[in-house]
C-alpha cells in the first residue's frame, strides 16, 4: 500500500491516481475554483441559472478531477494558500481525507500505508508529523534529501508536465 505525492497529486505505487490536489494562490477560494469551470460549456438558463442546471460532468461547472481508486470515488482536494504552496497543515488534511475514505485500510498486523515524499520543509512540521504518528492512523513516510527537492518532484518532469508548462508559459 504505497502512495507518492507527485507534483501535488497522490499516485499509488502501481501508477494509479489516488487523489488530485489543487492548491491555488490566494486568501480564499472563489466559486469558480471550488466548482471548476469548463470554458467550452455555456451556462444553462434552467432554474434561473441554478447550480442544479450547471454543475456536474459536461456542464459549465464540472467540479474538480476525480480519481477512482480501489473502487472508491476520490474527489479532488481543492484549497488555497497565500502563495499557492503546500503546507504541513494541508498535507495532513490530504492524508486525513484519504483515511476518512478508507483508501488504505488498516488491519491488525497488516501493512501500513507508505508515503514517499520529497524533502520539502513542510514535511518536517508538527501538524504533519503528529498526524502520521498518531496510533489511530499511522503512515510510514520516507523523505528524500532536503537539498534534492527538485529531483524528487517527478511531476515537474518534462515527461509528465512539460507540455502543460509550455502551454502555460506561451499563454503568459
Amino acid at each position: 500500500m504505497m502512495a507518492m505525492l507527485v507534483g501535488r497529486n497522490f499516485t499509488a505505487g502501481t501508477g494509479e491516481c489516488v487523489m488530485v490536489s489543487i492548491i491555488f494562490a490566494g486568501q480564499e477560494l472563489t466559486a469558480e475554483q471550488q466548482l471548476g469551470i469548463d470554458i467550452q460549456c455555456t451556462t444553462k438558463a434552467g432554474d434561473n441559472f441554478s447550480m442544479r442546471s450547471n454543475h456536474g460532468p459536461g456542464k459549465r461547472h464540472p467540479g474538480g478531477p476525480t480519481c477512482i481508486f480501489r473502487g472508491k470515488e476520490v474527489p479532488a482536494f481543492v484549497c488555497c494558500t497565500t502563495k499557492g504552496g503546500i503546507s504541513s497543515e494541508l498535507l495532513m488534511q490530504m492524508l486525513k481525507r484519504m483515511d476518512n475514505l478508507d483508501l488504505f485500510p488498516r488491519v491488525p498486523d497488516g501493512p501500513l500505508p507508505f508515503l514517499l515524499l520529497d524533502g520539502h520543509g513542510s514535511r518536517l512540521q508538527l501538524p504533519f508529523l503528529k498526524y502520521i504518528n498518531d496510533p489511530s492512523h499511522i503512515w510510514k513516510v520516507c523523505l528524500g534529501l532536503p537539498n534534492g527537492t527538485a529531483l524528487w518532484q517527478v511531476g515537474d518532469s518534462a515527461e509528465q508536465n512539460g507540455s502543460w508548462k509550455k502551454i502555460r508559459n506561451n499563454h503568459r
